[in-house]
């Protein structure tokens, strides 16, 4: 099984797939199949069925290299919390099934690079279909939607000791003020894009952002946890008596805890169903508008660079770059500068 490898995202041999396997589930396990999974740009993904487990049908997620630099080096491809991120995600899922939010079931997660020097994690295979999945009618999409903004409300309810990234060991990687986490993530995606060049000068004008307007983001001061990566194609739904219901919210590997406004789903592309159900409204005041714009420009420079850099996709990253500039040019005719 020969295929091109994009930087990241790595294959395996059928051996390491099957040393991986009788490592997790005990050697008498049997692998009757796998395929690859196409989709994501980062993690490599598996499904495998297998044969006396304790469970017949698993995703297999690998991380990339955990390569030699130290995280967060300029020169390490990967963002300081991508290098922890998967092994953070069992602990955001344990959050969400305590909240009553449908999780994924994570049967084993390693990042001790004994086997294979990657993070890797077997989860039970969910049998679903993404919520942007064509088959699903306009009425059970509206009614799934409004499922998805009442899960999306008690998610932020979940408050954090701090704001930053949930860790592999139940702490937060962050600060108590949520100027700094913004102003550090601006900070490191400034660094890479000066390395190779990328939007000069930009990177530095938005981190400087959050210290030129400490006072505006420190009004924050409840780090609750946001997804920071919801869409359509991370709900799961399935059939339950009759019905097509939410399966789970997946791909909770970037979240973090945050203000809730920076979950980009409440400004973005959500329906008027996800609004009903998220129940909460949207901080008009000038200061909340202005916030929001804020973490807009920091999203899409994020993803402009990524997109360029990262995992080559050079049209979204053009797009990006655009659409941050524009949103830059809106935040200087601001009052508050």
């Amino acid at each position: 099984m020969s295929m091109t490898n994009s930087g990241l995202h790595q294959t395996i041999t059928a051996e390491m797939l099957h040393q991986l396997v009788e490592n997790t589930f005990g050697t008498a396990t049997i692998v009757k199949g796998f395929a690859l999974l196409q989709g994501g740009l980062f993690n490599t993904t598996y499904r495998i069925q297998l044969e006396h487990a304790s469970y017949a049908d698993v995703i297999l997620r690998l991380a990339p290299e955990q390569g030699d630099m130290p995280s967060g080096s300029a020169s390490d491809p990967l963002f300081s919390f991508e290098r922890t991120m998967m092994s953070a995600e069992p602990v955001v899922y344990e959050y969400y099934r305590k909240a009553g939010i449908p999780a994924p079931n994570i049967i084993a997660c390693d990042d001790s690079g004994s086997i294979i020097p990657r993070t890797y994690m077997f989860m039970e295979f969910i049998p679903s279909k993404q919520l942007d999945h064509p088959s699903i009618s306009e009425a059970d999409k509206e009614r799934l939607n409004h499922q998805l903004g009442a899960y999306t409300a008690v998610m932020h309810q979940i408050e954090g000791a701090t704001f930053g990234w949930p860790q592999g060991d139940g702490t937060i990687r962050g600060s108590e003020h949520w100027s700094e986490v913004l102003h550090s993530f601006a900070e490191e995606t400034a660094l890479k894009a000066s390395q190779v060049g990328y939007m000069p000068g930009v990177g530095e004008e938005i981190a400087d952002m959050f210290i030129t307007n400490k006072g505006l983001f420190d009004q924050v001061t409840v780090p609750v946890l946001v997804h920071n990566d919801l869409w359509e194609a991370n709900v799961l739904v399935h059939e339950k008596k009759g019905q097509l219901n939410i399966a789970a919210i997946i791909d909770g590997d970037r979240s973090m805890f945050a203000d809730r406004q920076f979950e980009a789903i409440l400004s973005t592309e959500s329906s008027a169903g996800f609004h009903e159900g998220y129940g909460r409204p949207q901080d008009m005041s000038n200061e909340g508008q202005a916030r929001l714009l804020a973490y807009r420009i920091l999203s899409s420079y994020f993803n402009a660079y990524v997109h360029q850099h990262q995992v080559d996709q050079p049209e979204a990253g053009q797009k990006y770059c655009e659409r941050t500039l524009n949103l830059l040019e809106e935040w200087k005719r601001l009052e508050i500068n």
